[in-house]
């Protein structure tokens, strides 16, 4: 209930007395006419609900980087030895990664509640300018951000807009559209053909196994890194690896074809009895795969071809070659959204032309 005392000729206080958790606020302004005092005490009634008052002090007086701290101990708590990080997970990895981008950012000192959409959007565009970043990256850092405030605010019980809106995040466009050319060269090798012939030799054999695993399970980078055999049934009455951590976090049994099941067939170790948590790829990070496929594929043999380009061939291939519903290549591919199985998918008239008859 708000009181308003007259305390001079000129002067009118306003004040509201209300429960916020197990204390009572009370907030007050002076102001010069009656009127004025009256409308901000019906202002602020409107931010009572029932018999709690919000208080917005914690969130005006919360940073942006104090948030994030915040938010870090909730996906990577500190080592109680050593003091760092330990993130669970390649996406809480991420996650820590973003979130450090926050807390050095020109936003970091700003208030939570300071922090509008004009100012990411002002900053967005200046990144999209000069080129400084993908339209990808900076959807990730504002989700990452749009976390922070979502549970900031259900943590603390306190209103907070976010300040990440669908205008807020860029437009990520057509994406990349690169497949390997089905047209044989002058030898008669298709792109394919050539591709595994190039990663088949060197100092990585175990490169021509592991693309072929990714044209056919369509895979990513980091789940083919971290796959051990102990995830592998190639014995089982329907071949699969198991995944038991992927990107989204959510576990996933990738089927295995007759030609993926060969290429890990390859791979197995000899004169080794037990296989357990032995990695089937020996690689250390998901980047040892890129640094081997940047030493045998160049723009001049193989042109603007990615390795990330495997899983859009792969995804591809299983809407091409095969009877699979949209749902069901979705649980292979690990996609949690159509749109994003969409953005993958880029299917060839011919293929589609044939297929009708």
């Amino acid at each position: 209930m708000a009181s308003i005392d007259a305390r001079g000729p000129y002067q009118y206080r306003a004040r509201i007395r209300r429960k916020a958790g197990d204390r009572v606020v009370t907030i007050s302004k002076t102001f010069t006419n009656l009127t004025d005092a009256q409308t901000w005490a019906m202002i602020q009634e409107g931010k009572v609900v029932g018999d709690e008052y919000v208080d917005r002090k914690l969130v005006q007086a919360t940073t942006v980087r104090q948030a994030c701290e915040w938010f870090k101990d909730r996906i990577a708590p500190k080592d109680r030895k050593t003091e760092k990080r330990m993130p669970k997970t390649a996406h809480a990895k991420n996650q820590l990664s973003r979130l450090r981008y926050w807390c050095a950012s020109e936003f970091a000192d700003w208030s939570l509640v300071s922090l509008k959409p004009w100012d990411l959007i002002e900053w967005r565009d200046e990144l999209l300018s000069e080129g400084e970043c993908a339209a990808q990256t900076i959807v990730h850092r504002l989700n990452t951000l749009s976390q922070v405030y979502v549970n900031f605010a259900l943590a603390q019980k306190v209103e907070l807009t976010n300040p990440v809106g669908e205008k807020v995040r860029p437009s990520l466009g057509q994406g990349r559209d690169r497949r390997l050319s089905p047209h044989p060269d002058a030898g008669g090798d298709d792109e394919e053909t050539r591709l595994l012939k190039a990663c088949g030799g060197g100092t990585r054999p175990w490169l021509r196994a592991a693309v072929i695993i990714s044209l056919e399970t369509a895979m990513r980078q980091a789940e083919l890194a971290g796959l051990t055999w102990d995830r592998v049934m190639l014995n089982a009455e329907y071949p699969h690896c198991d995944l038991p951590r992927t990107k989204n976090e959510r576990p996933r049994r990738v089927p295995l074809s007759t030609r993926a099941i060969a290429a890990m067939r390859s791979l197995l170790p000899e004169n080794v009895a037990v296989l357990g948590k032995r990695k089937v790829f020996p690689v250390e990070t998901p980047r040892a795969f890129g640094h081997a496929w940047r030493d045998v594929v160049n723009d001049e043999n193989f042109p603007n071809l990615r390795w990330h380009d495997l899983r859009h061939e792969a995804i591809s291939r299983l809407f091409e070659r095969t009877d699979l519903r949209d749902n069901e290549i979705m649980a292979i591919s690990g996609h949690l959204r159509p749109e994003m199985l969409t953005r993958y998918t880029h299917l060839r008239a011919d293929r589609l032309g044939v297929r009708l008859g």
